[in-house]
C-alpha cells in the first residue's frame, strides 16, 4: 500500500475518528475530537488522527527529550 497526505484522505480520516468513538466538532479553525476525558485538536482530520496516534503510542510522556529533538533536527533539518 502507498498513501500520501492529500485531500482524498480527509474523509477517510474523519470516518476513522468516528469509528474510534470520537465526538467531533469544529471550533473556528480547529477540529476537536473528544472521547472520555481526552480532547485532541488539529486543523484537519489527517493531522488530528496523527495527534491521537501519538497520544496512543506515547501516552502521557508524549514529549520528546532534548536529545531526541536534536537527533531529529540533525536528520531532517
Amino acid at each position: 500500500m502507498r498513501l500520501a497526505s492529500a485531500a482524498n484522505l480527509l474523509t477517510p480520516a474523519y470516518l476513522t475518528l468516528l469509528d474510534r468513538g470520537y465526538d467531533l466538532r469544529q471550533e473556528g479553525d480547529l477540529l476537536i475530537a473528544a472521547r472520555g476525558g481526552d480532547t485532541f485538536m488539529a486543523e484537519d482530520p489527517i493531522t488530528l488522527l496523527g495527534v491521537i496516534a501519538i497520544a496512543e503510542a506515547r501516552g502521557e510522556n508524549w514529549q520528546a527529550t532534548d536529545k531526541q529533538i536534536d537527533e531529529f533536527l540533525v536528520r531532517f533539518g
